[in-house]
């Protein structure tokens, strides 16, 4: 359905004529009728309540397009914001380039009107935060759904059916997807920098996330104690309360009721019923939500039939080394709702914009295949100890005390990218025990950079008796060459994880393999 681009009406001018009177006789001036005052344009409506089906109030805003005149219609996006955080009160914010969500300001100005709102448990909403429950704040986004079809900017596809977008990154990217697959009314999404399973990001082989996760528990508390300071006496709910005192606390393990709760939000089969057009933005150096959970997401909705495209940028929830930022995500993501909501015949470009640690983003028609690979072998020792440290907090760094397994580099220029596979044979002595050590590739040639700042806990079972695993890493994007210096760390610890719990001798033989891609064309 096309937008309705409309710019204020004009002033009307009140026009006045002279009439020449005959010689002799006096000059007579006409007075002309005032004309009809234009009807004023439609006005930002913030801190609307609206009722959810639970009698929870959620607080919203709605803010008309730029330049909609009064009773014109226009196709409206909501924008949710990240954890803990209300929504956006700023009509005219700029985009992010830090976590690569695009800013109400350019959605605006684009013919667009913008929702926002105070998710569940924060801001002036009231209830609980059950973490984009379907059942819960999927629900309550329905309950959106219905109120933006009320309103008189809102173009409609049918009675009680908007013509409807979504943006927002992170809590804010989760819940386009719970709302998408729930509701046929959603026309399109752009989810920012979203995770496809808790139970992998936060919970990856029964390694925490301490870091990220300790951050998001406090903020979540926090959000709902100062809520309830203006009468919103919500916070996080009962089982994600649970989850936080386990996780944060040693031994730092969730239980199973824990696991099941995650993994029950977010289903495969709430992947594959999605049909709104997607545009996945993700960020290389995010370690809260790393690339492999994009490019589940990818995988799930594009073998479902529906038309998905990734874009990926140097940010999220990490740091950057790349000089280049997200430039392209603005113009991205008004090119996707320009195809999916207008109609217009906009060239959204490439099917697959990957981008690797100097800035350079590479195009392809989908997810790159691997066409050949670099490897390494090696053998060391470590003591796991719950003295050793390394890392940043949320992000993997160089580690003092580590086995380095020395990967070869490539005869020409070429790109590593997707999951490195890790098969390490290992032996642990001491009492039976389940641990963890910590594996990230590091490239020596630039001061010992982690590749995308990415670790990954693989599981050990230290019963004095040699075993063997392998398991994919996080996946980063990295170009190489002829001169570059890439290795392996296995490290006792990692501070993006929780500290390890045992102490144990081990040694190890690791086989490294990295995936490289075909030479694509630069994006420029």
């Amino acid at each position: 359905m096309n937008k309705a681009l409309g710019s204020a009406l004009a002033a009307a001018l009140l026009l006045g004529s002279s009439l020449a009177a005959a010689p002799g006789a006096a000059a007579v001036t006409e007075a002309t009728p005032p004309a009809a005052e234009a009807a004023p344009p439609p006005a930002a409506r913030t801190d609307v309540v609206l009722t959810s089906f639970d009698g929870t109030p959620i607080h919203t805003n709605f803010f008309p397009a730029t330049g909609l005149a009064a009773g014109e219609k226009a196709p409206t996006i909501m924008v949710g914001p990240g954890f803990g955080s209300p929504g956006g009160r700023n009509p005219d914010s700029a985009t992010s380039t830090l976590v690569g969500s695009i800013g109400l300001g350019p959605l605006r100005e684009a013919g667009y009107n913008v929702l926002t709102w105070d998710p569940r448990g924060f801001g002036y909403s009231g209830g609980e935060a059950y973490v984009n429950h379907p059942e819960f704040e999927g629900r309550d986004a329905q309950m959106l759904v219905d109120f933006i079809a009320g309103q008189p900017e809102a173009a409609l596809d049918a009675p009680g059916d908007p013509v409807l977008g979504m943006a927002g990154a992170s809590y804010g990217g989760g819940i386009q997807f719970v709302l998408a697959a729930r509701d046929s009314r959603v026309d399109a999404i752009a989810p920012t920098i979203a995770w496809n399973d808790l139970t992998t990001s936060l919970y990856q082989d029964g390694a925490f996330k301490k870091g990220w996760g300790s951050l998001l528990c406090l903020q979540g508390t926090v959000s709902g104690q100062l809520g309830s300071l203006v009468g919103n006496h919500g916070a996080l709910a009962a089982p994600v309360r649970q989850a936080c005192r386990e996780g944060t606390n040693y031994p730092y393990k969730l239980s199973q009721t824990s696991v099941d709760y995650f993994a029950g939000l977010t289903s495969d089969a709430m992947f594959t019923s999605i049909s709104a057009p997607t545009l996945i933005i993700q960020g290389t150096v995010d370690t809260l939500f790393p690339q492999d959970e994009a490019t589940r997401n990818y995988d799930l909705i594009r073998g479902a039939g529906t038309e998905v495209k990734m874009l990926q940028f140097c940010g999220g929830h990490g740091v950057c080394s790349a000089t280049a930022g997200p430039e392209r995500i603005t113009q991205a993501t008004l090119d996707w709702f320009g195809k999916h909501l207008d109609g217009r015949a906009v060239d959204t470009g490439p099917g697959f914009e990957f981008i690797d640690q100097l800035g350079v983003t590479r195009a392809a028609d989908a997810y790159p295949q691997p066409a050949g690979a670099l490897s390494g072998t090696g053998k060391g020792s470590l003591l796991l100890s719950p003295a050793a440290v390394s890392g940043g907090i949320v992000a993997a760094a160089w580690a003092p005390s580590a086995v380095n397994v020395p990967i070869g580099a490539p005869a020409v220029t070429t790109s590593v990218f997707g999951a490195p596979q890790l098969t390490l044979t290992y032996r642990g002595t001491g009492r039976t025990a389940e641990t963890h050590v910590y594996a990230q590739i590091i490239d020596r040639s630039r001061a010992s950079l982690v590749a995308g700042n990415q670790v990954t806990p693989v599981p050990l079972i230290l019963d004095g008796v040699e075993r063997t695993v392998t398991i994919p890493l996080e996946e980063i994007s990295h170009t190489v060459s002829p001169g570059t210096r890439l290795a392996l760390q296995l490290t006792p610890a990692s501070t993006v994880y929780a500290p390890p719990t045992v102490t144990a001798h081990t040694s190890f033989t690791a086989a490294i393999t990295l995936p490289t891609v075909a030479d694509y064309p630069v994006v420029p």
